[in-house]
């Protein structure tokens, strides 16, 4: 099992983000994040304001209970933010760069998926998925970027999902995806090819897989790896992970993993001494995509 070490670089003015972690897994990792001492600044960014509070106040909580006094000196505070809103993405970075000027580290956690009782047509589904899994979280990415560059050993860590395998797609279509020369001009070009397909309803014949929840974290998976190589030359260590099938309101419970465990696969990378980059995380290890 891998483990989680202190960092040389110390909490003292560090920030760490986190996007839907008003609850489930996005709440257990900005928990692990304020508990690991590596921290001074968590930001929870949410789309509901209530829930939001209501987290950041329970881990305000727990900080208070800790016995290691830099926990005690954790600022946690939140943030409105709607994945796949471009307008919500601007003013959240903004506020990022006029609060704190920089950012350490960024998980991207928030995202969405119809339930399988959904009535709405699968074609109809493709989009929404795409525009907050995969676009929302390339385009709050790499408009944070900047901030990131500025930061004390920063790293980006994306929660994907097993649903993201990559032997869903065709053969030919995994040599796209998994080529080590893809740019994200060509990744977007190929989501964009997977929605055409959907509509046309030739998913099959063209090599895709029925999933479009699977399909916006295959490109996740292979976003990080292009960003890995994109950013190596800025140092920022840039990773992803599968949290496992865990009991959270977006698997209706179902799950044989608390989200509590899950939220390890994402602080681990986050938080780790001499991290990989562009690797895919799972069981609490570095996994095969």
């Amino acid at each position: 099992m891998m483990m989680t070490t202190s960092s040389s670089a110390g909490g003292n003015g560090r920030v760490a983000i986190v996007t839907g972690a008003n609850k489930g897994i996005g709440y257990f990792i900005a928990l692990d994040l304020a508990l690991s001492g590596l921290f001074q600044y968590i930001v929870l960014g949410c789309r509901d304001a209530v829930r939001a509070s209501e987290a950041v106040k329970s881990i305000q909580a727990k900080l208070a209970e800790n016995v290691n006094d830099n926990c005690k000196a954790v600022q946690v505070s939140s943030e409105s933010l709607t994945l796949g809103d471009v307008e919500s993405h601007k003013a959240f970075v903004a506020k990022m760069e006029a609060t704190f000027g920089k950012a350490d580290v960024l998980v991207n956690n928030a995202a969405m998926a119809f339930k399988n009782a959904d009535p709405t047509p699968f074609a109809q589904q493709t989009k929404p998925t795409l525009d907050v899994n995969y676009r929302g979280t390339v385009d709050l990415t790499e408009r944070l970027v900047p901030l990131l560059k500025k930061g004390t050993d920063p790293r980006i860590v994306s929660v994907a999902s097993m649903a993201g395998r990559l032997g869903q797609v065709s053969p030919a279509l995994q040599a796209k995806f998994t080529d080590p020369n893809l740019t994200m001009e060509q990744l977007n070009d190929l989501v964009n090819q997977f929605e055409e397909s959907a509509q046309k309803g030739t998913l099959q014949a063209d090599g895709w897989g029925r999933s479009n929840y699977g399909m916006s974290k295959l490109a996740v998976i292979a976003a990080t790896k292009v960003w890995a190589r994109q950013y190596a030359s800025d140092g920022i260590f840039v990773n992803c992970c599968c949290p496992g099938a865990c009991r959270t309101d977006m698997s209706s419970q179902s799950g044989s993993r608390t989200a509590a465990e899950g939220a390890r696969n994402a602080v681990i990378p986050a938080t780790m001494e001499n991290p990989p980059t562009g690797e895919y995380f799972a069981d609490f290890q570095v996994a095969q995509w």
